[in-house]
């Protein structure tokens, strides 16, 4: 669960730091009883995801440095800052 609303240049800033992973990176949401996908390093991607307070979502890492991955986007996900 998200526990900050994310802004366009945080999504931003959360792709762009993403990048430095060599894995995939995936976060689905729902949203209307429709599951969303979207590459964490695409930039116009996050950039029109709505992640707001109280989000549920689920991260996918896979690749070389999938764990390293992971734990960037748990701690930046709680936080609520990249």
């Amino acid at each position: 669960m998200i526990h900050a609303d994310f802004h366009r240049d945080d999504l931003m800033s959360v792709s762009s730091q993403a990048s430095r992973f060599s894995s995939d990176i995936i976060l689905s949401y729902m949203e209307s009883e429709h599951e969303h996908r979207v590459d964490v390093k695409s930039l116009l991607g996050m950039a029109l995801l709505p992640i707001r307070y109280g989000s549920v979502v689920r991260l996918q890492t896979r690749g070389r440095d999938e764990l390293e991955a992971l734990e960037y986007m748990l701690n930046v996900l709680e936080k609520g800052t990249a």
